[in-house]
């Protein structure tokens, strides 16, 4: 009976250590990893500010910084999803590269129906009120050299005010 008892207590050990090698290889294959990179326009190759990284898939995004560069943290399979308003959005597979460059190809037809409001971005369709357009066509008749000088008396109830000292 003896020798019985210590036969099962030698498998009972085995089998939790087995169990436990289980499920921390599951834990050490399933490790993210940081992945830094950069995003540009495909025309010119500038950094794009402010465009949304995320693991598709998940809830975990972030956003570009000033010089275009990211750092997230995603699984070494992971798929990103970069998009931007203005831009096609682009699905970017990772495959075990930590540093990556997207260039975003501009996307003209969304640019026609977002309207850039005071604390925001709306569809042209949705914004109740007056709209008024000044295309780069009538900005390139006259000879400006700042923003505030190219949109002054092109819009109705645009009011333009310079405060350089």
């Amino acid at each position: 009976m003896q020798k019985n008892l210590l036969f099962y207590e030698k498998v009972n050990k085995r089998f939790i250590l087995f169990l436990a090698l289980v499920c921390f290889s599951g834990v050490l294959f399933a490790q993210n990893k940081t992945i830094t990179g950069k995003v540009v326009t495909n025309e010119s190759d500038s950094s794009l500010e402010g465009v949304t990284v995320k693991v598709k898939g998940s809830a975990t995004s972030t956003m570009t910084g000033k010089d275009g560069s990211f750092s997230i943290s995603a699984p070494a399979n992971a798929t990103l999803v970069i998009s931007s308003v203005g831009f096609l959005s682009q699905e970017v597979a990772v495959k075990n590269q930590s540093n990556i460059i997207v260039k975003l190809a501009t996307d003209q037809q969304s640019l026609q129906q977002v309207v850039v409001v005071g604390y925001g971005t709306v569809k042209r369709k949705d914004v109740t009120g007056a709209i008024s357009s000044v295309t780069a066509a009538q900005i390139a008749k006259v000879p400006v050299t700042t923003l505030d000088q190219a949109l002054q008396g092109r819009a109705a109830g645009v009011q333009v005010i310079n405060n350089d000292a």
